[in-house]
């Protein structure tokens, strides 16, 4: 399956996401978040890898903060606590393993 333009299939609202693909194993989806947008800590329901394809997020996990930029991947385990706070407009991809 051929999805073109992928990063215009969502919009910067406040946080827009798209499933993408998945399988019986796992699934991914291309999210956008409006600059200042704050997800609060919570924690992660399945093992996730994230690619950010344009934009900077500060990316927090267990308390340790990670800047992200554009080309870069990031990923984090099942159960670990994690928030995000999006420095500008950002577009990324998550491919999560199914949340049992």
């Amino acid at each position: 399956m051929l999805i073109n333009r992928l990063s215009k299939e969502v919009q910067f609202s406040s946080i827009d996401k798209k499933q993408v693909y998945t399988n019986e194993q796992f699934e991914s989806l291309i999210v956008a978040v409006k600059k200042g947008m704050l997800v609060p800590a919570q924690p992660a329901p399945a093992d996730a890898g994230l690619y950010l394809i344009s934009g900077k997020i500060e990316f927090e996990i267990a308390g340790k903060k990670t800047i992200v930029e554009a080309d870069d991947f990031f990923s984090f385990a099942k159960g670990e606590l994690h928030a995000l706070n999006a420095l500008e407009d950002s577009k990324f991809i998550i491919s999560r393993n199914h949340v049992e």
